[in-house]
Parts: structure tokens; sequence; C-alpha cells
């Protein structure tokens, strides 16, 4: 039996974002967002500094320098991600509303998966030059075609350029989001009930690599299609504060004591985890006021569209760089490591604003690394932020 004309038109509506549904991002909601991106990125670099050892960094007595460690790359670090999936899904609805699906599945194609592999095939071929010329080949994919498929799409296992998984689950939410669209606008609460149980239970279905990445995802869409305003969002990332506290002094408290998180109950991990990183999107949401109301704010600004080079390159960059670092500053333990780990998101932030001007006149290389977006020259890309930050405030 064929689908009457109703049907159709039924079914169309369930996945199409009316325009006029959509209140429009204010420019305070929109420069918060901006610093977020760039903020969440630089935490989430910490995440992948090399450690020079083999075995469990959370197995060791901690010191004043492991706590930090901790709390800088397996809480700010890896949590900083859930707010960038929040963000991801805030806007996904607007992009619906403005293309439709089809074109928003071409564009993201453009945007997620042509960075995801052009990356990665860098990754690839460096690891070849310094295979040739150090005879180290341990890092080198499995030459199959489920290793290269992994190794350049994130396909069941991770990347070469290990943060790059991000893209291809976020380009796995965007195909998703017209059916999550529709069933948040009609089932909103059994939706985020589906998707916490995903989260809890989606490890081994190889849809995500991260299963959390949906629900945060999803949460974002919900606060768009909701249509809650900025002072709402801000009223409950206070009210999430006082957790953020509690999850942070109970990890703290896990890692003094040596609590190892491979070894827990992978429900109870993974609830513990969730909540961290909804508590700390909160806490980061936050700060994105205090910095955009501070003599900061102009900075992070004129950064955000550098975000996405640092987070495509940053792992690249730590791999071949730490080598010659560890020579001499040791390896994770040692006395001087923290000049490592500090020093390699620094020169991070550097490369990627160099690399980004140096391929800038390059349309096929912004392409390729950038998603296609260029950027203006410094100077006048530091005035214009300057002067919008100096008008706004104002």
């Amino acid at each position: 039996m064929k689908p009457t004309g109703e049907t159709m038109v039924s079914i169309r509506s369930f996945f199409e974002v009316p325009a006029a549904s959509l209140d429009p991002v204010r420019n305070a909601m929109s420069d918060r967002i901006r610093i977020a991106r760039g903020l969440c990125i630089v935490f989430m670099t910490f995440v992948h500094v090399p450690l020079g050892i083999g075995g469990n960094v959370f197995d060791r007595d901690a010191g004043v320098f492991d706590l930090v460690y901790f709390a800088l790359s397996r809480m700010a670090g890896l949590s900083s991600v859930s707010l960038l999936s929040v963000v991801s899904g805030y806007f996904i609805v607007s992009s619906l509303a403005k293309v439709g699906t089809q074109r928003l599945f071409a564009s993201k194609v453009k945007t997620l998966v042509v960075p995801l592999a052009g990356w990665n095939l860098l990754m690839l071929a460096l690891l070849a030059l310094y295979g040739l010329a150090r005879g180290k080949w341990q890092d080198m994919p499995d030459f199959t075609a489920l290793g290269m498929a992994d190794a350049l799409f994130a396909l069941t296992g991770w990347p070469l350029d290990v943060p790059l998984w991000f893209l291809r689950d976020l380009f796995v939410c965007c195909l998703f989001s017209p059916l999550l669209y529709g069933a948040l606008k009609r089932f909103p609460v059994v939706t985020i009930l589906l998707l916490i149980a995903y989260t809890l239970f989606g490890e081994d279905l190889y849809l995500l690599q991260r299963p959390q990445l949906m629900l945060f995802f999803a949460l974002g869409m919900w606060l768009r299609l909701s249509r809650t305003a900025e002072p709402a969002i801000d009223r409950a990332a206070r009210w999430l504060l006082p957790g953020l506290a509690v999850m942070v002094g109970l990890y703290l408290a896990l890692r003094t004591e040596n609590v190892l998180f491979g070894e827990m109950n992978d429900v109870l991990r993974l609830t513990l985890d969730t909540l961290l990183r909804v508590t700390m999107a909160a806490g980061f949401w936050m700060l994105t006021d205090a910095i955009r109301r501070s003599r900061f704010g102009a900075g992070f600004l004129w950064f955000e569209p550098y975000a996405f080079f640092l987070f495509c390159s940053h792992a690249i960059l730590f791999h071949f760089a730490a080598i010659p670092l560890r020579r001499v500053f040791g390896n994770f333990g040692g006395d001087l490591f923290a000049i490592t780990f500090f020093a390699l998101p620094c020169l991070a932030m550097i490369g990627a604003v160099v690399g980004l001007q140096v391929i800038n006149g390059s349309r096929p290389l912004l392409f390729l690394f950038n998603a296609g977006r260029d950027i203006d020259p410094l100077r006048k890309s530091a005035g214009r932020e300057t002067q919008a930050a100096r008008s706004r405030a104002g």
C-alpha cells in the first residue's frame, strides 16, 4: 500500500524545522558560544599531551602535579567536549531550518568528514616519513580495508589523529538530527531518557565512539527548540554549580585514593562521568560570561577562528614535538615533565595561528584542513574584535 499524499505531508512535517519557530541568537549569546569553542578546545589539548611511559598514570600516589594533571586532563579536558556538543546541537536546529536535510548533510561532509580524512592523511604521511627516517613503524595503521577505514575515518576504532573521533561522532549526530528534532518536538522527556539509556549501555553498538555525545547534542537541540533564553540557561547552570563542586571533590578523592576508573562497574563509571560532564559544561558556560565581561573577552573572540585548526592539529604536533621535549624534560613522573605539559598546549595555540595564516591563501588547503573557512589577516582581525568587544561592552 503506497503512502497517501496526506501521510507524506505528515511525515515531512515531523522532520521539518519551521524557520519562524526559532528566535535569533543575540550578540551576547553568540559571543559566549564563540568564547566557549576556544576555551573548551584549549582545555581539551591537555588530554593529549604524550606521557612517554607505559602503564596507568592514575595508579601512583598523587602528588601536587599528579592532581593538577588529573584535574586538567581527566576532569576539565575530557569534560570540555560536553559543552562543544551542546553548542553543536544548538546550532544544528537553525541549519535544518535554513537549508533543509539534504543540503545540511552535504555541508557536514565538507565541514566534518573532509577535515577528518585530510588531517588523518597528513598524520599518515608524517608517520611514514618518520618511519623512513628513524626506522620506527609502530604507530602505522594496519594496511587492511578496516584498518585504513579506522585510521582515516574512525569507523570502528580511533583514528590516527585521535581527537578527530569527535568529528566522526558529530557527523553521525548530524545525520540523526532530523529524527532527533522530530522526537524532541513531540516526546522530549522520553527522547532524553532513551538517550540517557544509550549513554549508559550503548558503548558496544559502535554507533558512536562516545555515546554521551548524542545526549549533549540533543540537549543543545532541545534548548533551541524550547526557545530557552540566555537568562534561563544561566539560572539552570548556576543550579548545577554546587553539583560541580561535589563532582570535583569526589573525583579528586577517588584520584587521591588511587581508584582506577577502568576497573569500575561500567554503569557506575559512565554515570559518574556523565554527571561530571553535565556539571562541568555548566561551569564552562558560566565562565564564558565572566570572560566576555572581562578585558580578556576580545582576545578569546579573536582566537575563535583558529580554534578548529587547533583542535585538528594539536595531537599531531604533540606526537612529534614531544620526542625532543622528553629527552630534555623527561617522562611523566619526572621533575621537569610539567614544563612539557604546559609548553605543548602553548606551542599548539601558536602553531594554529601561524599554520592557518600560512595556508590562508590556498583554497584547496583550507578545504582539506579548515572546513573551507578562510580568516582575516592578523592585524585586521585583532582590530575588528577589539572594536566589537568595546562596542558591545558599552
